[in-house]
């Protein structure tokens, strides 16, 4: 099971049919890499945390059903384990590979099988804009300080998920192959447009001190 999958899920008494709340957050033991805690509260946004541990999970489907209220201990110490999301993944050379935005576990034992990674760490950015990638925890040497660091190797051995629609602009689109500055109008007025619309992508002539001497050829935005 994804991270995500279990997060903002309602947790059920099956006992008394109540709601105990939603998970808000769950605590990873990075020695042994196992989910051990689940963090609920009253609401989405906000209300008092309480926690039960993972083995103490009856069943997840639309809803997590736990045996009764009394799983819930606040008495959990969550010394020693960590969240995941947002930390830096650096090789041991402290080469960037990415950012943790989720893992995938096994909801029946918590063990923790590999982590996402993405640019920015947030799993609320939809995996449309942003590219994903999987790295397996054999290749994680330790967590320090919000930081997981993993074998030398292991950015050859990341395996990307899925193709974001901004890298894939930034794909057709680099820098280096700009084609025009941007086009802006004052009330009808002519506007300024590239200069390089009037030449070639590789023959673009160079910006001369006169084209700016003269300030009435410039329109700029009614905000200025």
């Amino acid at each position: 099971m994804r991270r995500s999958s279990l997060v903002a899920k309602q947790v059920i008494s099956v006992r008394s049919a109540c709601s105990l709340g939603f998970v808000s957050q769950l605590w990873v033991d990075a020695n042994s890499w196992m989910v051990v805690v689940v963090e609920v509260r009253q609401s989405l946004l906000s209300g008092e945390m309480e926690r039960f541990l993972l083995e103490d999970v009856s069943q997840v489907g639309d809803v997590v059903l736990v045996p009764d209220e009394d799983v819930m201990d606040n008495e959990l110490k969550l010394v020693g384990l960590d969240t995941l999301e947002g930390y830096d993944v650096v090789t041991s050379s402290r080469r960037n590979v990415g950012k943790v935005r989720g893992y995938n576990f096994n909801i029946n034992t918590g063990a923790v099988e590999s982590l996402e990674l993405d640019s920015f760490g947030s799993s609320l950015i939809p995996t449309s804009l942003v590219s994903t990638y999987c790295l397996f925890v054999e290749d994680v040497l330790e967590v320090v300080a919000d930081t997981v660091i993993v074998h030398e190797g292991a950015s050859s051995r990341v395996q990307r998920i899925s193709k974001g629609f901004w890298d894939a602009q930034k794909a057709e689109t680099p820098q280096d192959r700009f084609t025009g500055y941007p086009e802006y109008t004052n009330r009808g007025e002519r506007s300024i447009r590239g200069r390089n619309n009037r030449s070639s992508r590789n023959q673009r002539s160079p910006l001369r001190r006169r084209d700016f001497e003269d300030e009435d050829d410039w329109d700029l935005p009614m905000d200025y």
